[in-house]
């Protein structure tokens, strides 16, 4: 899982380094607010991920793992239409608000559609514990994107052409995922799967993946509806490198999930892998944030160019707000993990203040970093208290 899923996330950022220099600032912009609009829609199927990984890592029997894949498949390509059509109704506004082209916009739709239903598969098969399935799609659409986008750039398609490949991308991981989901067991006779207890768990997961998608991407589009065209497109590079830390610690996230899921609902002893997470976790988020804070032109100019070390001054910082925010997130999916859904007012509520605070100070880039930072900061503060009330706890009912 860690080594497929840091391969992806390196081809990734291979590709944001690709785009970020054939685009130029202005261009790589417009990408990057695609880019934000798909983190924003994919929160419904980030939070039926969560909830399709705990009830099949929960499963006991085959028949079980069945009836709950094939009632949640069900719902979710159902729900992907539906959401896909509300977003090719909203695309003119969405276009209007951030300042690009509309096709861009309805290009999502479909794309948006695939990753869905591809996250149905990845997400059975995580709760399975069959890693491959999670990272095999995901370094399909990590090449695909970067080789067919290329080339679409090559032939003049410039940032539609990125848009483009991203969806024949996501259109092959969604082929390859299906393949790989045949291995998922079934039984003769399977039971309707119940949705109430879907719901009831995936209810408060929404909403926590609402309010850390909105504080990983809120900033981003901001700055691209308020700063110009040029510093937004200097704001997105910071963003990608600031979400290198995230994206090098979610495997890690991943892997934590379904175990401590599966050993909890076996009564079997789950704080050690947490805490050994969050160890892992801390070290990545350390590192990174040394460097950007020692080398932090090498570290622009290596991947993104000479064109954007503008923004050299304010790495540090972009690496701080997502250090904070990729240990709070790991924090409450260890605590989704064993059930604990009222954490999920913690985040929801970071998320308002940060809505609020950047719709109020965005006069420049540093400014709407630091903001993001004191967010998260105060997020963690707030679950590192729940953590240890959730630990006390526990200790005493099990004495």
């Amino acid at each position: 899982m860690v080594g497929g899923s840091m391969g992806a996330n390196v081809v990734n950022y291979v590709y944001h380094v690709v785009m970020g220099r054939v685009l130029g600032p202005v261009d790589y912009g417009v990408l990057a607010s695609v880019f934000a609009i798909l983190y924003i829609v994919s929160v419904v199927p980030t939070a039926a991920s969560f909830a399709i990984v705990k009830f099949i890592s929960s499963a006991q029997t085959k028949a079980e793992v069945a009836s709950v894949y094939l009632g949640i498949r069900n719902f979710v390509f159902k729900l992907a239409l539906g959401l896909a059509t509300v977003m090719l109704v909203l695309s003119p506004v969405i276009a209007s608000f951030l300042h690009i082209q509309t096709i861009l916009v309805v290009l999502v739709c479909p794309i948006m559609f695939f990753v869905i239903t591809t996250l149905v598969y990845q997400s059975a098969l995580q709760g399975l514990l069959r890693f491959w399935g999670v990272v095999g799609p995901l370094l399909v659409a990590s090449v695909g994107k970067l080789l067919i986008g290329s080339l679409l750039i090559m032939l003049g398609w410039s940032v539609l052409g990125s848009v483009v490949g991203i969806l024949l991308a996501a259109f092959l991981a969604f082929l390859y995922g299906m393949k790989l989901a045949r291995v998922i067991p079934m039984a003769e006779k399977v039971e309707g799967f119940k949705m109430k207890p879907f719901f009831l768990y995936s209810l408060p997961v929404l909403l926590q993946a609402f309010a850390f998608t909105s504080m990983f991407t809120l900033d981003q589009i901001l700055v691209k509806h308020y700063l110009p065209s040029y510093e937004a497109g200097l704001y997105a590079s910071l963003s990608m490198l600031g979400k290198i830390i995230f994206w090098a610690v979610q495997p890690v996230s991943a892997v934590m999930f379904p175990i401590v899921a599966k050993k909890k609902a076996k009564n079997e002893r789950y704080k050690a892998v947490f805490y050994m997470s969050f160890l892992a976790a801390t070290a990545v988020c350390l590192t990174a944030v040394g460097f950007y804070y020692m080398w932090p032109g090498l570290a622009i100019e290596l991947l993104y160019g000479k064109a954007y070390l503008v923004v050299r001054g304010e790495l540090v910082w972009m690496g701080l707000f997502i250090s904070a925010y990729t240990l709070s997130y790991l924090v409450v999916s260890f605590l989704l993990s064993v059930g604990r859904t009222k954490v999920v007012v913690l985040p929801i509520l970071a998320a308002v203040a940060q809505l609020i605070l950047l719709n109020t100070y965005h006069a420049s880039m540093l400014q709407v970093v630091q903001v993001s930072l004191w967010c998260e900061i105060s997020l963690f503060i707030g679950l590192a208290g729940y953590l240890g009330y959730y630990q006390l706890s526990h200790d005493y009912a099990k004495k």
